[in-house]
């Protein structure tokens, strides 16, 4: 495009969940603005003319409702497409929300960066659109064409597919202690693997005598024991030195990067720059090598 980039404005709390949505927006052309609670939220909706909001609803000071509230007593929801991401997906909760003027609502841990851009892009093009028709048409379109579909009852489904694990599949051991990023890395990965997640190094261990693996996701900032020295155990051991270990981290400099792979990486992921599928497809590629 040649004219200014649309802003979205991102409020929420968890630095990770922040850096993977702000990647994925800014490659796709948008300028994000970050806020890490509510009253700074709150005002950068002020300061920062969002064309689009994207809105966590536990955080710090102000929780999302009480800005939803008071975007609508401003009269500024009606123009301004709010879409809600939370760790919750109860109906009331939803209901709430939408009552409020939200046009989408999204549950964290069923969500996909991907499915985020979409949701996006969809909304902004719906305001685009409802701009040249009246304010009550663009609210009623609104209100009407984006209340959110199935994300959060999507759960039992997922739940189905992790208890119905085949024997046939093969094994993937994530390695992480942000449970946030470990769920939905292993709910990905769950789609076509049978999946092992271990907090540190200890459970890894437990995890690996109780069974083969044959790959490992590993972070490198893990409490007790980091990631670069069990890498080394791991090459160090006869059982366990020739599993592919892909590193996780969010250290992302070159000297960091060449340090896991000379310690036996077969590969090295910076979190930030990866959708958990882009993730899951170079899983594929590894497991597809050693079959």
């Amino acid at each position: 495009m040649g004219h200014t980039p649309q802003t979205v404005l991102l409020i929420e709390d968890e630095d990770i969940l922040s850096n993977i949505l702000t990647s994925k927006l800014e490659r796709a052309g948008y300028r994000v603005a970050v806020a890490k609670d509510g009253e700074e939220g709150l005002a950068m909706v002020s300061s920062e003319h969002p064309d689009l909001v994207l809105l966590d609803m536990m955080l710090p000071k102000l929780n999302g409702f009480a800005i939803l509230e008071q975007l609508n007593e401003q009269g500024t929801i009606p123009g301004l497409p709010v879409i809600v991401i939370s760790n919750s997906g109860q109906p009331v909760e939803i209901e709430r929300a939408e009552k409020l003027g939200i046009v989408d609502y999204l549950v964290k841990l069923n969500f996909d960066p991907d499915e985020v851009l979409a949701k996006v892009e969809q909304s902004l093009a719906t305001a685009e659109a409802s701009d040249t028709a009246s304010a009550a048409d663009a609210a009623t379109a609104t209100d009407a064409s984006d209340v959110p579909a199935t994300d959060a009852p999507s759960e039992d489904a997922t739940q189905q597919q992790q208890e119905a694990t085949e024997p046939t599949k093969k094994t993937v051991m994530i390695v992480e202690d942000d449970m946030f990023i470990a769920d939905l890395l292993g709910r990905k990965l769950h789609e076509k693997y049978t999946v092992h997640q271990a907090g540190d190094t200890s459970a890894a261990d437990r995890i690996l005598t109780d069974g083969p693996v044959d790959l490992i996701c590993l972070d490198i900032m893990l409490p007790g024991e980091d990631g670069y020295s069990y890498l080394a155990r791991l090459k160090e051991s006869p059982d366990y030195q020739n599993i592919p270990v892909v590193i996780l981290s969010n250290l992302g400099q070159k000297e960091e990067v060449q340090r896991g792979l000379d310690a036996g990486a077969t590969d090295y992921l910076v979190k930030a720059n990866m959708a958990p599928h882009e993730i899951m497809e170079r899983v594929d590629e590894l497991l597809s090598s050693l079959s």
